[in-house]
């Protein structure tokens, strides 16, 4: 028996009627896009025993808050709850979740879960099923307890985005509202599968970036750990042999002494001042202020700023097309936006924008007296706000700016290399140059 088939018929009073649904609808105020008061809700796992209408004994499992939900959501499902209790869990199978090491799932998982879904969604398999079949062959085991949860919602009558809407970790504040319009336009095969392709554009675009930095990044590491080891072996022994000389030594090679004699001898200061500023750091760019001056810095960079607010154009614009196309709210999918560009900056612009739209202005217009947007795509967009092809501007825009992204990326990884070669050769040859400078005098220092 379905849950629709246990709801209250027609045959009840019309005042209880209306007070059942007074209570159920005020305290839940419309979904904004942010996690919903649920999600933080621990999720027990409990097994029941149950009669259904024919009287056979049936035995399951469900998650849910409490028992008293938990024997709500058996009655849905057309049982006589006869017996609920806890799933009994001993030590050595109880989950240990340290902080900041918790399970994730990659985007790139979300992205093949979604075309997926969308196929058989399409194929006409029912949700149900299809969860199902999606949590027997995902191989994250994180996934698959999210998923558990969802065909469980699912099952006992609340809808696909309500369900995910509890799994922020998961599904994140793009996901959500695009199955929901989804659902409301009966078309979540055709949403699923829009997801599922501007997730994968976004993963395979953050692989090329990421591609190209690593080099550069690795190549700084080992050359921070050969200076320091120079720094800490290497220059003292040259400070010895020039004590024992006597005489005054060059400037580069005092600040060198210098710097070498600060890393050694009192190296347990340094780690800490140098732990302690990367912490006070940190702090300071999860702050709100700190978060936006960092990222505006990172803009102005050379090379890597281009490069990095091309993408977030990119992002920005190719979320609005996917929303708007799906029927979102022009104000609703610029807030949705917001949060997904990934740029405190140009997430504090998409804001502005929004504030004006509210107040009936043009977001063309805005984006004109907003330097961060080029010209291009304030260009585009005030046209699609004139013709009524927003969607079509928007994924033009996020296709030319993905390219040039693509471009800048070969780019700067054929540039790099080079650039990284010159400041080695400039930083080793400097410290190598410092030390030998005193050589040079040896002979005067001698007699």
């Amino acid at each position: 028996m379905t849950a629709t088939q246990t709801r209250p018929t027609k045959k009840r009073s019309e005042t209880k009627s209306r007070l059942t649904r007074r209570t159920k609808t005020r305290p839940q105020p419309r979904p904004t896009g942010k996690p919903a008061a649920p999600a933080t809700t621990t999720l027990i796992d409990y097994e029941y025993t149950g009669i259904d209408a024919s009287g056979m004994v049936r035995t399951g499992r469900l998650l849910s808050a409490t028992e008293a939900e938990a024997t709500q959501r058996i009655r849905r499902l057309g049982l006589r709850p006869t017996e609920v209790q806890p799933v009994s869990k001993s030590l050595l199978t109880t989950e240990l979740r340290i902080p900041g090491f918790g399970p994730k799932v990659d985007e790139r998982e979300i992205a093949v879960l979604s075309r997926q879904l969308a196929t058989m969604v399409g194929a006409g398999v029912p949700l149900l099923r299809s969860l199902s079949v999606l949590t027997k062959q995902t191989e994250n085991q994180f996934l698959v307890e999210t998923l558990a949860r969802v065909r469980t919602d699912v099952e006992s009558g609340d809808s696909l985005s309500d369900s995910i809407a509890r799994h922020p970790r998961v599904f994140d504040d793009l996901y959500v509202p695009m199955v929901r319009a989804g659902e409301t336009a009966g078309a979540l095969d055709e949403i699923l599968a829009q997801l599922a392709t501007t997730m994968e554009r976004s993963v395979a675009l953050r692989q090329k970036i990421r591609a190209a930095l690593t080099y550069p990044i690795a190549v700084l590491v080992l050359i921070t750990f050969v200076i320091a080891a120079m720094l800490i072996f290497v220059v003292p022994v040259f400070a010895g042999i020039y004590d024992d000389l006597g005489g005054e030594l060059p400037l580069p090679t005092r600040i060198l002494v210098g710097v070498s004699a600060a890393f050694s001898d009192k190296l347990p200061l340094t780690l800490l001042i140098v732990g302690t500023t990367t912490y006070l750091v940190r702090r300071w760019k999860q702050s709100e202020n700190g978060r936006l001056k960092w990222d505006k810095a990172k803009l102005r960079l050379p090379l890597v700023g281009d490069l990095l607010h091309k993408s977030a154009i990119a992002r920005l614009t190719r979320v609005l097309a996917v929303l708007n196309r799906s029927g979102v709210p022009v104000l609703e999918a610029l807030a949705i936006s917001a949060q997904t560009v990934g740029n405190a900056a140009i997430e504090q612009a998409v804001v502005d924008t929004r504030q004006v739209v509210r107040r009936g202005g043009s977001m063309g217009s805005q984006m004109a007296d907003n330097p961060l947007f080029p010209p291009m795509v304030v260009q585009l967009v005030s046209i699609g706000e004139e013709t009524g092809t927003l969607d079509e501007m928007l994924e033009t825009v996020a296709a030319s700016f993905e390219a040039e992204v693509e471009s800048a990326v070969a780019g700067f990884a054929s540039l790099i290399e080079p650039l990284l070669m010159a400041f080695i050769g400039v930083v080793v040859g400097s410290m190598v140059i410092s030390l030998y400078l005193p050589m040079f005098r040896i002979v005067d220092l001698i007699q």
